[in-house]
């Protein structure tokens, strides 16, 4: 049960990085439109999106046994 929790939780921070990273990305773009400085913005949308997809990757994952 404690793992079924640990993954709804892993999945809903994933959510909120990915739509974060999302605005994030919008954000950044209107930036560059009236042409101020946009790559630290839009470099914190990467940032957000590897998070989210490590988070994605450890759904799911069991721990590995240990040998006594």
């Amino acid at each position: 049960m404690n793992s079924l929790l640990k993954d709804k939780a892993r999945l809903a921070l994933a959510i909120v990085f990915i739509f974060s990273a999302i605005i994030t990305f919008i954000y950044g773009f209107f930036e560059r439109q009236s042409g101020n400085d946009f790559n630290q913005i839009w470099m914190l949308g990467v940032i957000m999106l590897l998070g989210a997809m490590v988070h994605l990757q450890k759904i799911g994952k069991k721990p590995p046994k240990k040998n006594k």
